[in-house]
């Protein structure tokens, strides 16, 4: 090889090297772009002042994101970085109703494809996991799900990912997941008074269907689903629809005055015990809402009832 096809060779070399460099450090600012917008939204640098500042300054840091990620995604599409901002993606799925920012039309990278990705980060592909675990267990508790599926998937990630922070979330879950397939295994029994003096006995409602809603008056997200509960009452109950409330209040006034208010005709299981509720910690629930389906035999047939009430109700009382 003569020097001047050496020398032109070399700097072929050389300047691909250089142009491969730049790209690669383009690539790292729109990326890094679009981790600052991540930060941003989830640790702001002046908290919210009101729900509304906290929705105006949700749906400002949503927009920055979508930019900064549409255009990381141009510069540099096959960049490690887009498995983060895809896990992010799938953690905000929600909030961007609440925000009133749809996510933006663009090739989607599933939870899977990050689980299985061989340049994701090892604590991302974690966390996709737990979060895709997590996401399946609302189809598999529903009626007609399969919990038994699930409890594989969920046991996988365990041992897959064992390190993983969420595991005792996930852990708790397949044990209640697995106390409520127990519970499917026959008609549910269940009798206290109520704390208007009623006597309740779950036994004797069998030919209507029933929700069992383990709640209180503290609970945020409890109270946020109350006008989905109020309405499926009020449209299904002359058909046959019943609510038995289990409350984990510790204040029986407070409990009253709110039930009151709210016009929440059905009966109150109230022990004042908090956490402690003696019905609730038989069945192991660890958080709340828990809204449990029984159907006209008096069987469990959800463990998660929230979300398609209604419909779901009316499906079990044509049976």
């Amino acid at each position: 090889m003569n020097a001047h096809r050496f020398l032109r060779i070399g700097a072929t070399t050389l300047i691909l090297a250089v142009s491969s460099s730049l790209c690669a450090a383009d690539g790292d600012a729109e990326w890094q772009k679009v981790a600052d917008a991540i930060e941003n939204i989830k640790n702001p640098k002046e908290r919210p002042k009101s729900r509304e500042e906290a929705v105006a300054k949700l749906k400002a840091g949503l927009s920055e994101f979508d930019a900064a990620h549409a255009a990381a995604t141009k510069a540099a599409p096959g960049h490690p970085a887009r498995y983060d901002a895809a896990l992010f993606d799938a953690m905000v799925s929600r909030a961007r109703g609440i925000a009133g920012v749809p996510a933006p039309a663009k090739p989607a990278v599933t939870l899977a494809e990050i689980i299985k990705a061989a340049d994701a980060k090892p604590e991302t592909k974690s966390q996709a996991s737990v979060i895709d675990v997590m996401e399946s267990l609302e189809a598999a508790d529903a009626p007609g799900g399969d919990t038994a599926a699930w409890i594989a998937k969920a046991e996988k990630h365990l041992k897959d990912f064992p390190a993983e922070k969420m595991n005792k979330m996930v852990e708790g879950k397949i044990k209640s997941v697995k106390a409520g397939a127990e519970l499917k295994t026959k008609p549910l029994e269940m009798k206290f008074t109520a704390v208007d003096g009623r006597e309740v006995d779950v036994s004797k409602l069998q030919g209507k269907v029933v929700l069992i809603d383990f709640w209180a008056t503290w609970c945020g997200p409890c109270v946020a689903e109350l006008p989905n509960v109020l309405k499926a009452y009020k449209e299904l109950h002359p058909k046959g629809f019943e609510i038995v409330g289990i409350s984990l209040d510790s204040d029986k006034a407070e409990l009253e005055a709110f039930v009151k208010e709210k016009g929440m005709e059905w009966p109150q299981y109230f022990d004042g015990k908090g956490w402690k509720n003696e019905i609730s910690s038989k069945y192991g629930i660890n958080s709340i809402p828990a809204m449990w389906l029984l159907n006209k035999k008096g069987m469990v047939v959800s463990t998660n009832a929230r979300g398609g009430l209604e419909e779901n109700v009316a499906k079990l009382l044509a049976e």
